[in-house]
């Protein structure tokens, strides 16, 4: 001991205090971390897919095991509740920006990425529409919410030793997003929250009811009469929810506030660019109108010209009556007479063949600088019709390599915001640094975004500085991403350009017309040529422009699928084919690569949310299952033995608590390497395992005395000989723990056969 002071310098340093934590207490911790889990299977009703659940899980079993781990080294609750919140901004910059952390500490980008985020996601929400994308902003404010929300059900249950208060939190999550979500699984989960949800507070009743007296009675027998009861009452809540609850009267009705905006004629907004997914998800399958024309054509409702960072808009300007030309015609010009017919589109701006030439009918508005079309009255009425003439023609491409691109109608087709991100100037000019000519340009730029990029309708809406830099990110998204992306790249190198927002042609059925549903609303971008006027051009992967195919190098396409209604789930996609080039181009965004090199476009490798793997939000990537699997064997070596311990049964007599004593220390000795008993006698095998382990052979004979007085003698042995012997048990499992190889030692905090072995032994027991 002397030796000992002095290598410590005369003080004795004393361990850290760690609570022994039971089996009750690491069972109702194990309960709230599956009604955490079950909230976040709950978020299924707002995700487009089940890709979101994986980070979710990830800062749940984070969290509840950190907190776990706190009270076992009873860190005090002002410190535990900071430190798990750190935990979960921890796990959210390892899920989403791990490449900008240093060394897996989050740093000032990372900071800066989840505020831009967050603040993209508190813009979008009043529009957003579900199902919202299963990764990007939508994500990532939802696995902080619900990281928050387990930090607070874990101090509700274990600091503040709550109850039923421990589920509010989860609770009020859980129908915050099922107030706003569709009806997926809708029963299924529901029912699953429930049910855990009883669970949990059945659990944290018997653990607390030890210092309150409560019900279930003695806290040591609580857990086991409270668990049964718990599950057989859990079970029948959910099976109620599951069976009976649909069948209540009113259960099928509609909600008291929709939130989809099902119906076209009863909200439009202003800006047609806002309702273009609002189209393509929730009224997919209603007939917006119906054409009668010659040919097939892109049918516009308007130009936006206006770009302030935050959204495409149309310019603020007078509206012109629409008697005599709404635009010139020329030698070359095309003339299309169409008639069409509303069905349910609402709103007031009518879409046409671009450019419209003249319309039959009065009562309506011309914008001349976005070709726009304007309903004199509040809003179209089903059955409204309208004749209209357009100039369908289209220069080709040998045409437009001749012309110049420096003299657009207004300095605005050119505006950008004064913080516009450089990252996405430097790729534009990288994209279309070997373009000799404006018409080259545009092409590199539609063919970027052809090569590099997949459509899919799942992804974040938005067309924002925010939104346009995790589109290219992500490299997925729909017509409104590629269309506000790439007029905005065009005019960050010069090129005039505008979205525009309409339908593609629609479906050309057996009585003439073309039948144009929501599944046809579309975006696409137009750039100003000297001489020629406005140039559609196609960005969006999956989609061709009729009458445009020499121009813009696409055959004639649209997404002629049907989708389920409020779903926005198609059976049968169109294929778009992706390609991640080698080198893409520098933005400080994550998951970007070096500058390409010169003879290869760059692109901007998608980034799924397991940061900078390269992986894609479709599944479980290899490091999230190690992590997962990591956390999951921690649990286990943390709860195991306690529940061992707990469900062990020992002797209640002094002498059977002798016995067990003996053949714990037994089964110890041997995982440390003593031989087995055998047939020799305790005083026998204690003497041979002298000469071969180094332990205190003083202790081990002093036990195998009292065992033989407790096996042989007929009186047995007393209370004192019996706390004695657990005594030496203890010291003796410690040495034999010091001196076992550490893959046993391991193997021993895994296996629940050694975990008893150490406690009583392997022999079989029945009393």
């Amino acid at each position: 001991m002397s030796t000992a002071l002095a290598a410590t310098g005369g003080r004795v340093r004393s361990a850290p205090r760690i609570a022994r934590l039971g089996a009750d207490h690491v069972l109702a911790s194990c309960a709230l971390m599956l009604l955490s889990v079950a909230t976040a299977v709950g978020m299924c009703r707002v995700f487009a897919d089940w890709a979101f659940l994986r980070p979710m899980v990830l800062v749940v079993l984070a969290v509840h095991t950190a907190s776990l781990a706190m009270r076992a080294l009873r860190v005090p609750v002002l410190l535990a509740i900071p430190v798990a919140a750190l935990v979960v901004v921890e796990v959210v910059a390892l899920a989403f920006y791990r490449d900008t952390t240093t060394l897996l500490v989050p740093t000032g980008d990372t900071i800066e990425l989840l505020r831009i985020d967050l603040r993209l996601v508190w813009q979008q929400f009043p529009t957003a529409v579900a199902p919202v994308p299963s990764e990007g902003s939508y994500l990532v404010a939802a696995t902080l919410a619900l990281g928050v929300v387990a930090v607070l059900a874990d101090a509700f249950a274990f600091r503040a030793y709550g109850r039923a208060e421990a589920t509010v939190p989860g609770g009020v999550l859980f129908v915050f997003t099922a107030a706003l979500g569709t009806d997926r699984d809708r029963v299924a989960v529901s029912a699953l929250w429930l049910g855990v949800a009883i669970t949990t507070i059945a659990l944290l009743r018997a653990l607390h009811a030890g210092s309150d007296g409560s019900w279930l009675g003695r806290r040591g027998r609580a857990m086991g009469a409270a668990l049964p009861a718990a599950l057989a009452g859990a079970v029948a809540a959910a099976v109620a929810a599951a069976v009976i609850a649909p069948s209540l009267p009113g259960a099928g009705a509609e909600a008291l506030l929709d939130t989809r905006q099902r119906d076209g004629n009863l909200t439009e907004v202003v800006n047609p660019m806002v309702d273009t997914r609002s189209r393509l998800v929730n009224r997919s399958n209603t007939e917006m109108f119906t054409v009668s024309s010659s040919v097939g054509r892109y049918w516009r409702l308007s130009g936006l010209a206006e770009f302030d960072g935050s959204a495409w808009k149309l310019p603020d300007r007078v509206l012109e009556d629409t008697d005599g030309a709404l635009n010139e015609t020329g030698e070359s010009s095309v003339l299309v007479t169409q008639r069409i017919e509303i069905s349910r589109m609402g709103g007031k701006l009518l879409p046409t063949a671009f450019k419209p030439v003249a319309i039959s009918q009065g009562a309506t508005a011309w914008l001349p600088d976005s070709d726009t079309i304007v309903l004199g009255r509040e809003r179209f009425r089903e059955g409204d019709v309208f004749n209209v003439v357009s100039d369908v023609g289209v220069p080709d491409a040998a045409t437009l390599r001749t012309a110049t691109a420096s003299s657009p109608p207004s300095g605005e087709f050119l505006a950008l915001p004064a913080d516009f991100p450089d990252e996405v100037v430097e790729l534009a000019r990288a994209v279309t640094a070997g373009s000799t000519t404006p018409y080259d340009a545009a092409r590199a730029l539609q063919d970027w975004f052809h090569q590099n990029f997949e459509y899919d309708q799942t992804v974040q809406q938005g067309h924002d500085e925010d939104a346009m830099l995790a589109f290219l990110r992500i490299g997925r998204g729909y017509c409104e991403q590629f269309s506000a992306t790439f007029a905005a790249m065009a005019r960050s190198i010069g090129l005039p350009a505008r979205v525009a927002v309409g339908f593609t042609k629609g479906e050309l059925q057996a009585d003439g017309l073309y039948h144009v549903y929501g599944r046809h609303a579309h975006a696409w971008p137009e750039v100003w040529f000297d001489g020629h006027g406005w140039v559609a051009f196609e960005p969006t992967p999956g989609r061709g422009i009729p009458g445009s195919e020499g121009l813009t190098g696409l055959p004639e396409s649209q997404d002629g699928t049907l989708a389920t209604p409020g779903t926005g789930e198609a059976s049968d996609e169109p294929a778009a084919t992706t390609t991640t080039l080698s080198a893409p181009i520098p933005i400080t965004e994550p998951g970007v690569g070096e500058a390409p090199t010169p003879t290869s476009a760059p692109a901007l490798a998608p980034v799924g949310p397991g940061g900078g793997d390269g992986s894609s939000g479709g599944g479980p990537t290899t490091t999230t299952w190690v992590v997962l699997g990591l956390l999951a064997l921690g649990a286990w070596m943390v709860a195991m033995p306690h529940a061992v311990r707990r469900f062990t049964r020992r002797g209640r007599t002094p002498s059977e608590r002798v016995i067990d004593a003996w053949h714990g220390t037994v089964g110890a000795l041997v995982l440390a390497g003593a031989p087995a008993p055998s047939s020799a006698t305790p005083l026998e095998w204690a003497g041979r395992v002298e000469r071969e382990l180094a332990v205190d052979h003083r202790s081990l004979s002093e036990l195998a005395r009292f065992v033989t007085r407790a096996v042989y003698s007929p009186s047995g042995v007393g209370e004192p000989a019996a706390l004695r012997a657990g005594v030496l048990h203890t010291q003796l499992d410690q040495a034999s723990r010091e001196i076992t190889p550490w893959h046993l030692r391991l193997l021993a905090r895994i296996d629940p056969r050694l975990v008893r072995q150490r406690l009583v032994g392997d022999r079989g027991r029945s009393r």
